[in-house]
């Protein structure tokens, strides 16, 4: 099944803008390791999410070799993924209110707002995911040849 050419853009985009944020994690994580005393593990969070980010890049190339290897790869880094958002919150919001922060203002913004940036993401994709469902099951509902008010009845 061929994709349309506004999908085509539309992923390219998407994977340039998250290849960008996902070298400018590892960058800024990797010029600050030891500018964040009051909580070490942030710019080790950025390291390692921007390079989780990158490989999950590579493991679409991976399909065109083996579906299966490419599709148990992806669920282990999602998983991933998901424990390391968590960890990253938990380590980034902690010391919100902590003033002085003793963090590089730089470092921690940036942490703070790639993980909004991922909520955010994960929020309006859940909600695409859900109205796709919804949709999908009305398609199914109205496209059926008995009539809805048959169906209903039938049920009771």
């Amino acid at each position: 099944m061929g994709e349309t050419k506004a999908e085509q853009v539309s992923q390219f985009f998407t994977v340039l803008v998250w290849t960008v944020l996902s070298i400018a994690m590892i960058i800024i994580g990797s010029m600050h390791i030891d500018n964040c005393p009051i909580e070490p593990k942030i710019p080790i969070y950025l390291i390692v999410a921007g390079a989780f980010h990158l490989m999950a890049f590579l493991v679409f190339q991976l399909k065109t070799v083996s579906e299966k290897l490419a599709r148990a790869i992806k669920i282990v880094l999602f998983l991933i993924s998901i424990c390391w958002l968590i960890a990253g919150s938990v380590w980034v919001f902690r010391i919100y209110q902590v003033n002085p922060r003793r963090c590089h203002d730089l470092l921690y913004k940036f942490a703070f707002g790639i993980l909004i940036f991922k909520y955010i993401f994960v929020c309006i994709a859940g909600a695409a995911i859900l109205c796709l469902c919804f949709c999908a099951g009305l398609n199914m509902a109205f496209s059926s040849e008995i009539p809805v008010r048959n169906r209903f009845q039938e049920n009771v």
